[in-house]
């Protein structure tokens, strides 16, 4: 587990970070999530021991990480924004340069070079490359060592779209027994991937939970749509029968389709309920399913102020 405790780091008058604290378990995939600017950068390069915090402190394993120290360093792999590489070597000498630097047997390249799919560019120089294969040696290189921890800072940045799918098919392939953090501006692409996801704005927490956390946070309360041909006005009817409604909402009505919106409180889910008494009255049910809002309406929400 790594433990992130009451991270600050200041840049002259700047607070990139200011009291950052939470938990990243064994083998899950943890989205950064902020505006530019939101310090998820700065957090990640204190995460690989690269930058010193102000005050607070970050262990991996009970083992306190710091720019000093080797051991916790060798089980973290680090794929940075700018993903800097050796472009006047081929990708075969590069990551054999790597391979030296972290004493690892030349072996475990043909391991790395299978995984990334770049077996067919190993001995091209490295500046003749297209940056959706740049971006795959810098993830071989990065894992190369078989790191427990995966920090990938904005890994599919200025990809095509079919360059990002293979990335983001790799991080999904790499993580099992791993914990991997990823920094992303694409959306999409931490509702693909990420087990967890931690907000900073202004170098603040300003939430953090799975997906489904964070839709409830926004929606302060569950929404659930249920459409079908009903013998009585459930607007009336169903605060008396099923506990917990906080409101109905008649939403529209097509011929025989009579379509709601029923609200209840976050922690409070009435679907069974429903779909029980849907089968005691014999109603005839087209749509029951909970209102979800799209992470980017989340993000906008929580970052917008």
């Amino acid at each position: 587990m790594i433990q992130i405790r009451n991270i600050t780091k200041t840049f002259g008058k700047v607070i990139a970070l200011n009291n950052v604290s939470f938990d990243i378990n064994d083998n899950q995939i943890l989205a950064l999530l902020g505006p530019n600017g939101a310090g998820k950068s700065t957090l990640m390069r204190i995460i690989t021991g690269y930058l010193s915090q102000d005050s607070g402190e970050i262990s991996i394993d009970g083992e306190i990480v710091s720019t000093e120290k080797i051991s916790t360093k060798e089980n973290i792999g680090y794929l940075p924004e700018n993903n800097p590489l050796y472009e006047d070597m081929t990708v075969y000498e590069y990551l054999s340069f790597i391979s030296e630097l972290r004493n690892v047997p030349k072996e475990r390249i043909k391991d790395v070079v299978e995984l990334c799919k770049i077996k067919d560019v190993i001995n091209r120089t490295i500046s003749e490359l297209s940056k959706g294969y740049r971006q795959r040696v810098g993830f071989a290189a990065a894992i190369l060592h078989d790191p427990k921890i995966l920090i990938l800072d904005e890994p599919t940045a200025g990809l095509d779209p079919n360059q990002a799918t293979e990335v983001r098919e790799l991080i999904k392939e790499y993580k099992k027994d791993k914990t991997i953090i990823l920094s992303t501006h694409i959306l999409s692409e931490v509702e693909e991937v990420a087990d967890y996801v931690v907000i900073i704005h202004k170098g603040i927490i300003v939430a953090q939970g799975t997906i489904e956390d964070l839709h409830r946070i926004v929606l302060k309360h569950n929404i659930i749509y249920f459409a079908g041909k009903f013998d009585k006005d459930l607007v009336s009817y169903l605060p008396s029968v099923i506990p917990g409604i906080y409101n109905i909402k008649l939403v529209a009505k097509d011929n025989e389709i009579t379509e709601y919106e029923i609200e209840t409180e976050a922690d409070i889910d009435i679907r069974k309920d429903l779909f029980k008494m849907a089968v005691k009255e014999n109603w005839e049910i087209v749509e029951l399913h909970r209102v979800s809002v799209s992470l980017q309406e989340i993000f906008r929400e929580l970052t917008s102020s």
